[in-house]
Order: C-alpha cells, then sequence, then structure tokens
C-alpha cells in the first residue's frame, strides 16, 4: 500500500469507501461516519484485522506506519498516544 489515502476496507459493500482523499480530518470524518455507532473496541479491532492483514501480504509498510503516526499524534491525547504506540509496536512485529 502506497499509503493510507488508497485503502480500502475489506468490511461492508463494494461501493462503501472510505474517503482518505484530503486531509486527516477528512479521513477521520470518513472513519467516524463508516464506525459510528460502534464502541471503540469494536473500531479498534477492526483498524487491527486490516493493518495485520495488510501487514501479512506486504502491503503495509513501516513507512506507511510511520506516515500514519505522524498524521494522528497530534490529534491524540496522552492515553490514545500509549495507546496508539502499543499498536504500532504490535504492528511491526509481524512481518
Amino acid at each position: 500500500m502506497k499509503d493510507f489515502n488508497s485503502f480500502q476496507g475489506s468490511q461492508g459493500s463494494r461501493d462503501e469507501k472510505l474517503n482518505f482523499n484530503g486531509s486527516p480530518y477528512e479521513m477521520f470524518a470518513s472513519l467516524s461516519k463508516k464506525y459510528e455507532g460502534k464502541s471503540s473496541d469494536e473500531l479498534m479491532q477492526a483498524i487491527l484485522k486490516q493493518a495485520e492483514q495488510g501487514r501479512k501480504n506486504g502491503t503495509l509498510t513501516d513507512s506507511d506506519i510511520d506516515n500514519f503516526v505522524s498524521t494522528v499524534t497530534p490529534l491524540l491525547n496522552d492515553k490514545q498516544k500509549k495507546t496508539l504506540a502499543a499498536v504500532v509496536n504490535r504492528l511491526k512485529k509481524i512481518k
């Protein structure tokens, strides 16, 4: 995967693409709409499932992850930053 802009989740219909074109705020708005009503645990599981699949099939690189972290970190509180760091460590161990 060249970047998160080209990502299309495997959940939902083929017509239900996430909007990752534009700013990080637009990306989060798209995610928010798609997962409206879901708990943070459900959202985290969906993200992890997609990211793990990307790691296993070679379409999600360390660079992709680092770029994503750089984009979202300023938007997070301290607890969310710790959670993100744990997720990143878990993902980077998958080869």
